[in-house]
């Protein structure tokens, strides 16, 4: 390439309408190829065989591709977020990539993010295969988003992409089905610590302090709630033999009183910046206690042995499905949605229940409370009957530490005594009302 403007210049002339913060040093440190072409023709080509394109839609993503690629300046800065977003996941990067159209692109500007997802599909196969992964792991995790894309771009010739940051997983091959669950690298940061007894090697969850929680052990002020009577806030006092802090029960809330460990006998077992995967749940049947530990099994075989440098410590994931207070309203001893949720070490988040009403009712604003809505599932049902007594759900997150894959079937983390604590605790905060 015969220019390389500085970063504010560059961008300057593309004149995005969106970009993410912190890409100047990296755009500094970045070396171009001498590449003029931004998707390979013959990967291209494949894609408008596999998917019997019209003609018109392969003249439409072609002339789009071209413009990018006759523009000197903005091919520049595309094949730098190009390279940046390949390696983005597997680095645990923060910076946030949504959907970004280039003020210089006067034609087919509506198609820019899409052509940016898919210019990342080929180098980011490269890698995987550099890398030594068999092929079956990564030939089709670009092809999820893919199709619907393309679907809708033929149907409609509606270019936009609904989920950047979420598609980026598939097209950049960041994110990997194993059995059941999806995989993708993740930076622990959430204000707690976890330590792991050195004989026992019983695992406990301290919260770091300055929250508050209400007196049921969420936090206060979420989904609107607020315990002004009871609410306590979370605490940390450390000395050379012991910590003294609020623990996270396993069944997801912390708890009032703190807890004393001595440090001799407790080792930390998860800190802020550690590595784990995140988990994702894919709609379908199998969500099962076997098919999690065979999931996550396969996971952790697969990236200790292609990406040896990430020091994976377990996984997490956040989801309405983890709300232990689904237990009060199914039944314990079938219901899939309890025994998987009794693997995990579960917390709580400030994530209220508008992913609880996403999925049970279809909408995140949905009002079950409604006497005249008509449920149509036993979980619908019960959940409405939940709620109009004033209780209200939260999404919780989870942690399950590697060391535990093999436990899982037999509740690795919660005790008989942690099940009796939560329902003598569950929603006490409304009884203040």
């Amino acid at each position: 390439m015969s220019i390389r403007l500085d970063f504010k210049t560059a961008a300057a002339y593309c004149n995005f309408d969106y970009l993410p913060e912190g890409l100047e040093d990296k755009y500094k440190s970045y070396e171009p190829s001498n590449k003029t072409i931004l998707i390979p023709r013959k990967f291209l080509n494949d894609i408008f065989e596999q998917y019997q394109l019209p003609e018109h839609t392969k003249q439409w993503l072609v002339g789009g591709i071209e413009a990018i690629e006759k523009d000197e300046i903005l091919f520049l800065f595309t094949a730098f977020l190009v390279d940046d977003m390949c390696s983005l996941r597997n680095r645990c990067d923060e910076d946030f990539y949504t959907n970004m159209t280039p003020g210089c692109m006067k034609q087919y500007g509506d198609l820019y993010s899409f052509l940016l997802l898919l210019a990342c599909v080929v180098p980011s196969m490269e890698m995987v295969e550099k890398r030594g992964i068999p092929k079956p792991y990564y030939e089709n995790i670009p092809h999820q988003p893919l199709k619907a894309q393309l679907d809708k771009l033929v149907a409609y010739g509606d270019s936009k992409v609904r989920d950047f940051p979420w598609d980026m997983n598939f097209y950049t091959c960041s994110i990997f089905r194993l059995d059941r669950f999806l995989f993708i690298p993740y930076q622990f940061e959430d204000p707690f610590t976890m330590y792991r007894h050195v004989q026992t090697e019983e695992v406990i969850a301290l919260r770091h302090a300055g929250e508050e929680f209400r007196s049921d052990g969420q936090r206060n002020g979420i989904n609107g709630v607020f315990d002004p009577g009871g609410h306590f806030t979370s605490k940390w006092e450390e000395n050379d033999d012991h910590i003294i802090a609020n623990r996270i029960n396993p069944m997801g809330y912390v708890e009032r009183e703190p807890t004393s460990i001595a440090k001799k006998e407790w080792e930390p077992a998860l800190q802020r910046g550690d590595t784990l995967l995140a988990l994702h749940i894919p709609s379908g049947p199998g969500y099962t206690p076997e098919r999690l530990k065979h999931s996550m099994s396969l996971a952790i075989e697969l990236y200790a042995n292609y990406f040896p440098e990430l020091n994976i410590k377990g996984f997490w994931s956040a989801s309405w499905l983890y709300d232990t207070r689904l237990s009060l309203i199914l039944d314990n001893e079938k219901s899939n949605i309890v025994l998987v949720q009794r693997q995990f070490y579960n917390y709580p988040t400030f994530e209220g229940d508008s992913m609880l009403r996403y999925e049970a009712f279809g909408d995140r604003e949905a009002d079950p409370v409604q006497n005249d809505v008509k449920y149509k599932t036993s979980l619908q049902r019960a959940a409405a009957a939940y709620m109009k007594t004033g209780a209200r759900f939260n999404t919780l997150s989870m942690i399950v530490l590697k060391e535990e894959i093999e436990q899982i079937g037999n509740m690795p983390y919660i005790s008989d005594v942690d099940i009796d604590q939560f329902f003598n605790t569950v929603d006490c905060h409304l009884q203040r009302r």
